[in-house]
């Protein structure tokens, strides 16, 4: 028959495998272009106009310009990494926030210190293209500084889901921006998109420029979920604390002794 220590050390082994932290993966996906101790997960340094390609490839990404819309990242094209304030390469004009690459006011703490923009300015060079590893059902993201133009002009996105043969399976436009600055609702500000589907369908996402504006144009792009929408991620499984789970045990195994010597 076992003793007592026997059980003990049972229990102690039994409540080591049992108190394993139980990870999201969800909760994990967000890639806000935020570096943690100056570093992306690949290791490499975050540095202003740097190309974005692979470095996010651990969630499952990577990140490419689909000039000419065939769903594949053309050669030697990359989304720039841009760093938040006035600099010479500017990813948004900002009329409210004071400055280029500068939010609205109250959007300061989630546009962060740097963002994702176009390989250029001109308009089949902002189509992002996000390729997945293995396909997702859900993702959102923000598009920053949707805004009107005079005479009539605006700038307007859709972001598109393709599937496994790289077609559009679905898509989201976004409200056309409004002139004069000053009172336009996405000026320096963000608009939030998401895809929910039945199914583990998207293989890829794309945005694709689809205002009537002339001339130059800029993409910012921020807080990236790319396995969920953004806050909708299960809470993690409560996991019982060491403590508690061995007294239970301990109760149990003395308990069940107390009964065999009766």
């Amino acid at each position: 028959m076992a003793t007592i220590k026997q059980i003990l050390m049972g229990i102690t082994v039994a409540t080591s495998v049992s108190v394993l932290p139980n990870h999201s993966v969800s909760a994990a996906s967000l890639i806000n272009f935020e570096p943690v101790d100056g570093k992306f997960p690949d290791g490499s340094l975050a540095v202003d106009n740097m190309p974005i390609t692979d470095q996010f490839s651990s969630l499952g990404v990577t990140f490419g310009i689909d000039r000419n819309l065939d769903g594949l990242p053309d050669a030697g094209l990359f989304p720039l990494l841009e760093a938040v304030g006035p600099d010479s390469v500017a990813g948004f004009q900002s009329t409210k926030g004071g400055g280029n690459d500068t939010a609205a006011p109250g959007f300061e703490e989630r546009l962060g210190s740097f963002f994702l923009q176009g390989f250029s300015k001109e308009a089949n060079d902002i189509s992002l293209l996000i390729s997945y590893n293995s396909p997702t059902k859900a993702a959102s993201g923000e598009i920053w500084d949707i805004d009107g133009r005079p005479g009539g002009r605006f700038e307007q996105w859709e972001v598109q889901a393709l599937g496994s043969d790289l077609s559009v399976i679905d898509s989201i436009v976004s409200p056309a921006g409004t002139f004069p600055l000053e009172t336009a609702p996405l000026e320096a500000s963000p608009w939030f998109w998401s895809f929910d589907r039945p199914q583990k369908d998207i293989h890829a996402i794309r945005l694709v420029y689809t205002g009537n504006t002339n001339g130059l144009v800029g993409l910012a792009f921020d807080n990236f979920s790319a396995l969920a929408v953004e806050g909708s991620e299960p809470e993690p499984t409560p996991v019982p604390e060491p403590t508690s789970a061995i007294g239970l045990l301990i109760f149990g195994a003395v308990a069940y002794r107390f009964r065999k010597g009766k």
